[in-house]
């Protein structure tokens, strides 16, 4: 079992280097213009960890990442911490990593283990010396009220499996194509002939 785990996660791994998701791309401007803490949800194995690995490392110097289903024991790290600072030093502490002010930022995932995290990211954002991330499984979130957090403080953003535009891309499908597609749906018109036969390789594959 764990072994086809691993192999499934290492296929999924070197298909999302091949594919450009549509998340990337909304992870790079939130984490350019917007000071909030951002929440990622949706399905397992939609590729949400992998997502914000990816354009963290391309964004900032340092990741700090703590996960609480594979590390239970940080949950203990936001039982009643004084102040924002407080917890900032424990999260070094258990993490054995030095926290650079502007230039980290620090996921949690699996936050449907930590009720905690709700209260403590709107002091870690008023704080403001570094930039957050969490993630968790869309149904554990919800059964847990995770989004409770004020107005403000956080944003969020739902993924979801990949979609056929998204495994076109690497088909070298153009986007020429794609708006054709769109185009032909938007007016009720029939998609050019070659065109369609192709798309039904595409689709075919992608089922």
């Amino acid at each position: 079992y764990w072994i086809m785990k691993k192999i499934l996660s290492l296929q999924s791994e070197i298909l999302s280097v091949m594919i450009n998701r549509k998340a990337y791309h909304f992870l790079r401007d939130f984490f350019s213009y917007d000071k909030r803490a951002l929440l990622v949800t949706g399905a397992r194995q939609v590729g949400k960890t992998f997502a914000i690995r990816t354009i963290g490392k391309e964004l900032f110097e340092h990741i700090v990442e703590i996960n609480f289903i594979e590390q239970p024991n940080a949950v203990e790290m936001f039982r009643s911490p004084q102040s924002a600072k407080d917890l900032l030093m424990r999260i070094s502490a258990f993490t054995r990593r030095k926290l650079v002010p502007g230039q980290t930022l620090i996921f949690f995932d699996e936050i449907q283990e930590c009720d905690e995290i709700v209260t403590a990211i709107k002091f870690l954002v008023d704080e403001g010396s570094y930039r957050y991330v969490m993630s968790g499984s869309l149904l554990g979130v919800e059964l847990k009220d995770l989004r409770s957090v004020p107005v403000g403080y956080m944003g969020e953003l739902e993924m979801y499996p990949l979609d056929l535009e998204e495994f076109s891309k690497p088909l070298e499908i153009s986007d020429e194509v794609i708006s054709h597609l769109k185009g032909c749906y938007d007016k009720y018109e029939p998609v050019d002939e070659f065109v369609h036969q192709k798309m039904l390789e595409v689709v075919t594959l992608y089922m």
